[in-house]
């Protein structure tokens, strides 16, 4: 593969976004050290991201401007699916860092590969293929390995495990959906639709349940919110969907699974109580080798 090969393959879009949004977690429980809700949080992330979505949509396409023509009825419906299907994994995912930390979480995040695997199947009414399943077997026995005893005292929160499962889910169903919009739309114009109904849906259930008072960020946090915002939301969306308009979702979550060895790593760098054995360390490790079994997503074109 050519260097601008390399850079503009799928599986390569995705796992720089999924480098830069490993770190939501830590950005997250920097911004809740300062007092912050996970409502509050949750619409300072949205209300900022959209417009940077909006502005970094018409850079990108300044050259090749998307299509204008008006979308059907059944694409509104599918963005705006979209869009609620992300908020409600946002909303889980949230409470599910403030329950469990950052490193858990992602963790128990993890499990949309498997589902996006699952509903794929599904979908196409035959098994995934051997290579497939191995690989994502090797990655998410290191993810339990992980979880096994001995983190984070060996006591795990049922109501964060249950936030994580429903983020999980929420999202891959959101992976799946998307693609089917990424051809006809766009990467660009996709996550200029969507995130903009997951603002819509906050602002109408969370909002009113949120007193104004406990809007007001102070600087050290909204200082963590942009920078969240800029590197773990919006950068990384438009690598994201982009990756995923050129590859397979179910690849892509596989790829994708590298996230919580990052999470992990920069959490035992930056918090004292999120720490690893020896078993995690291994479970890590299997992480990462299921992950470099991987073959690139372009195949080469015959002569």
């Amino acid at each position: 593969m050519t260097r601008r090969g390399f850079w503009q393959a799928g599986l390569t879009l995705v796992a720089m976004a999924t480098f830069a949004m490993a770190f939501k977690g830590i950005f997250a429980r920097l911004i809740y050290q300062h007092g912050v809700s996970v409502n509050a949080l949750l619409i300072w992330r949205f209300a900022l991201a959209v417009p940077l979505f909006w502005l970094g949509g018409m850079w990108l396409l300044r050259r090749n401007p998307a299509p204008t023509g008006s979308l059907a009825p059944r694409q509104w419906g599918l963005c705006a699916g979209t869009g609620l299907l992300f908020f409600i994994s946002a909303w889980c995912d949230f409470h599910a860092i403030e329950s469990l930390g950052a490193s858990l979480s992602r963790m128990v995040l993890y499990l949309f590969p498997a589902m996006v695997m699952v509903l794929q199947a599904i979908e196409h009414r035959r098994w995934p293929e051997g290579r497939s399943l191995l690989i994502f077997a090797g990655a998410w026995v290191g993810i339990a390995l992980v979880l096994m005893p001995g983190w984070h005292g060996g006591t795990v929160n049922p109501a964060g495990l249950a936030y994580g499962f429903g983020a999980a889910l929420c999202y891959a169903l959101f992976w799946r959906v998307s693609q089917s919009l990424m051809k006809p739309l766009g990467s660009v114009r996709f996550n200029q639709l969507s995130n903009s109904f997951t603002l819509v849906a906050m602002l109408v259930f969370l909002l009113p349940g949120v007193p104004l008072e406990s809007l007001w960020l102070p600087a050290p946090a909204l200082g963590w919110m942009v920078v969240m915002v800029v590197f773990s939301t919006v950068i990384p969306f438009f690598l994201m969907f982009e990756g995923i308009r050129r590859t397979d979702t179910s690849r892509a979550g596989v790829v994708s699974m590298f996230g919580p060895v990052v999470t992990v790593l920069a959490a035992i760098a930056v918090f004292p109580d999120e720490q690893l054995g020896p078993v995690q360390w291994l479970g890590m490790a299997l992480v990462l080798a299921s992950i470099a079994m991987l073959k690139s997503d372009k195949k080469p074109k015959p002569a």
